[in-house]
């Protein structure tokens, strides 16, 4: 019998987090590098320069894109690299960090970015709601909802 650390991690947390996560965060590398007009443009078109993306802005653009598919490279990577959920819950408390240091960036955009869901542009849906399911979706890993004999207050004393 496996011990609770090195309990399987359930199919639905590992779709999100070996797949459905890792390409949406390629998705924006490929975008902020590759497209960057574009990028701006759906982040904030009042501020967006254009066609013509300053020097400073290219280098930020194309250091945001590593930034990226380094988190997206290390995600499907380390966590198909263990079942041990011991790793799986470290890695998801700095991500869940980053959830929210995410939604924090996009402050400057109004509080109705938060909620005005009718006016969500596609960077707008993967800014907010996105963010919003995945910091759920860790939340819930985090207490062990879906987990084989789910214990939440064991769970989080390991933690």
């Amino acid at each position: 019998m496996a011990s609770a650390a090195s309990a399987r991690v359930p199919a639905f947390y590992r779709f999100v987090f070996l797949w459905l996560e890792p390409i949406s965060i390629l998705t924006g590398a490929v975008y902020a590098h590759f497209f960057p007009s574009i990028y701006l443009d759906l982040t904030h078109s009042a501020s967006a320069p254009g066609t013509t993306i300053p020097v400073s802005t290219s280098i930020i653009m194309t250091q945001l894109a590593n930034l990226y598919l380094g988190l997206a490279i290390l995600e499907a990577t380390v966590l198909r690299s263990t079942s041990h959920v011991n790793v799986w819950s470290t890695f998801i408390i700095g991500l869940l960090i980053a959830d929210f240091g995410h939604l924090y960036s996009v402050r400057a955009a109004g509080s109705d970015v938060y909620w005005a869901w009718w006016s969500w542009n596609a960077i707008d849906w993967g800014n907010v709601p996105f963010v919003y399911f995945l910091a759920v979706t860790r939340i819930l890993m985090l207490f062990g909802v879906g987990f084989p004999s789910h214990n939440a207050g064991a769970r989080l004393k390991r933690l």
